[in-house]
């Protein structure tokens, strides 16, 4: 069955508001989330991403990096969760139930092919 990656997008700021106590429950519905795609069979794995990273470029020859992700972003992509799902339309309806939604977007794409539709 064909993998689908769901980018787990937000502004810097969109946890920010949340207490300790807040902020661990948001945490424990992501694992839970998590968790009952496990048991549905569809769950391949995914985690969270640091806030800061290299963004590597190549140019006549050299390879140069520059601390990221960019500073002008008003999105950060922070963690990634990988399914299995039949088509395109299964993966939305899946991502579609994650907690994260209350946050930020979830982008949706098929791992592994190219310029396809699905």
């Amino acid at each position: 069955m064909p993998h689908y990656i769901g980018f787990i997008r937000s502004t810097t700021d969109s946890h920010d508001h949340l207490g300790p106590d807040e902020a661990q429950r948001v945490l424990e519905s992501y694992l839970a989330w998590a968790d009952e795609r496990t048991k549905e069979g569809s769950f391949v794995g995914g985690g969270g991403l640091s806030r800061s990273g290299r963004v590597l470029r190549a140019s006549g020859g050299e390879v140069g990096a520059t601390d990221g992700p960019h500073t002008e972003a008003t999105e950060i992509v922070g963690g990634y969760q990988v399914i299995e799902a039949a088509d395109l339309d299964q993966a939305e309806k899946i991502f579609a139930t994650h907690p994260h939604l209350a946050f930020g977007p979830i982008e949706v794409r098929k791992v592994g092919e190219r310029g396809c539709e699905d």
